[in-house]
């Protein structure tokens, strides 16, 4: 279905319900607010009092993981470490195929919950040679009239511990991989850390790309990559261009170092993605009382105009057995561990997993006006605060105009009051 119109929906911010119009794929334009209302015509979506906002986007993501959990031994301990190694034993023996169906199931089903625009990390290092990225790039031609999805060349193991890397990025680069990846921390020693940075600015300079990294995944306050990050990328002129995904140790520093770091980002104008489900259950392991929650800093970058999004990261793998891919669920768990639970804060978590994550990942303006793209989901409820609260499916999600997915839910939503 391509309805030339959105009917009866609820805007964030704005009383009343609206008319949304739809052409060739994007907003043509907006009528309202009506106090009643209005018939639906044959060729409308009626979206029942229904809140509509951009459709989700999933800033961090591993599609090439996805459902792996009968692939691998079980992380007895649920650490990140024993995670890597199960990991790195089972993918030297993953097909292509394999990765392709999972991928594809994964993507579905983001998009039944509600995402539309995806960025999936995918791990290039030598004992996953290019089939784990052969196998996600068939995906993403499979599901191309359901999402937007975007690849970043991960390698997972290192570039200076495992040099064959370096190639395998620049191959899955003229692949159609989109961007460049990399975990400094993986590194034996900081030096070495520094030295993968430098090499993955290289490669997004050798590509005129943009770059997303794995960066401070560690309690550890002495972990400090995303100062070098931040000073490289204002020394390279990639400002704009540059995502720092995880940055969990921020959260240890001390206040005046991390206040530094903070005010650093955003010279830099670097994007930060959180993965609250993943990071709150792989950090603190090493703690006794208190624990720390293990997410970065989000409200302090958000005041401090760094741009900020969350990310599902993993789905049903040994990282993390427990991701459903329903973004509203991370949002969910950043209320929480985040204290933003006023009206104000649980607005700018919704946005991080639309509005706001559409900046991070290059979408410029990702909202519901005219000129946008229609890429969009129609919810069963009426507020930011149900949304979050109840994370249902949608009602509906449109990609280029297009219903993409559809829910049996009929209940009327509330008043929006």
């Amino acid at each position: 279905m391509e309805p030339t119109r959105i009917v009866n929906h609820r805007r964030r911010d704005f009383a009343g319900l609206w008319t949304l119009r739809l052409d060739g794929g994007r907003v043509a334009g907006l009528d309202g607010p009506y106090d009643a209302p209005v018939p639906a015509p044959p060729e409308a979506l009626d979206a029942r009092g229904g809140l509509v906002t951009p459709a989700l986007v999933d800033a961090h993501v591993h599609l090439d993981l996805a459902y792996s959990l009968e692939l691998v031994p079980e992380n007895e301990s649920g650490t990140l470490h024993e995670a890597i190694r199960h990991w790195a034993r089972a993918k030297a023996g993953i097909s292509a195929a394999n990765t392709r169906a999972r991928a594809r199931r994964a993507i579905e089903t983001e998009v039944s919950y509600g995402t539309g625009i995806l960025r999936s990390h995918v791990d290039v290092g030598s004992a996953a040679g290019l089939r784990l990225a052969e196998g996600v790039l068939a995906a993403r031609e499979d599901t191309v009239r359901l999402c937007k999805l975007e690849l970043v060349a991960f390698p997972q193991d290192g570039l200076i511990r495992d040099p064959g890397a370096v190639e395998n990025v620049r191959q899955a680069l003229r692949s159609g991989v989109d961007l460049v990846g990399g975990i400094p921390h993986i590194e034996r020693v900081p030096r070495d850390g520094r030295r993968h940075l430098e090499l993955v600015f290289d490669l997004a300079a050798e590509f005129d790309t943009n770059i997303d990294v794995h960066i401070d995944e560690t309690d550890d306050p002495s972990s400090r990559y995303v100062e070098h990050l931040a000073a490289l990328t204002i020394e390279r002129g990639w400002q704009g261009r540059v995502t720092a995904s995880h940055v969990c140790a921020l959260a240890s520093y001390d206040e005046v170092h991390a206040a530094r770091v903070i005010e650093l980002l955003a010279e830099a104008r670097i994007s930060v993605v959180t993965n609250p489900g993943v990071n709150l259950h792989l950090q603190g392991r090493f703690d006794a009382y208190p624990k720390r929650r293990g997410l970065t800093r989000v409200r302090a970058l958000l005041d401090a105009g760094v741009p900020c999004a969350v990310g599902q990261d993993c789905i049903q793998d040994p990282f993390y057995p427990l991701g459903r891919g329903q973004l509203l669920e991370q949002v969910f768990l950043l209320v929480h561990a985040e204290h933003m639970s006023g009206p104000a804060r649980l607005k700018q978590a919704l946005e991080m997993a639309c509005c706001r994550a559409g900046e991070v990942v290059g979408l410029g303006h990702h909202k519901v006006q005219p000129g946008a793209s229609a890429n969009l989901a129609v919810w069963p409820v009426a507020t930011v605060a149900e949304l979050i609260r109840e994370r249902p499916r949608p009602r509906a999600v449109l990609h280029d105009g297009r219903v993409v997915a559809e829910s049996a839910r009929e209940d009327s939503p509330a008043s929006g009051e």
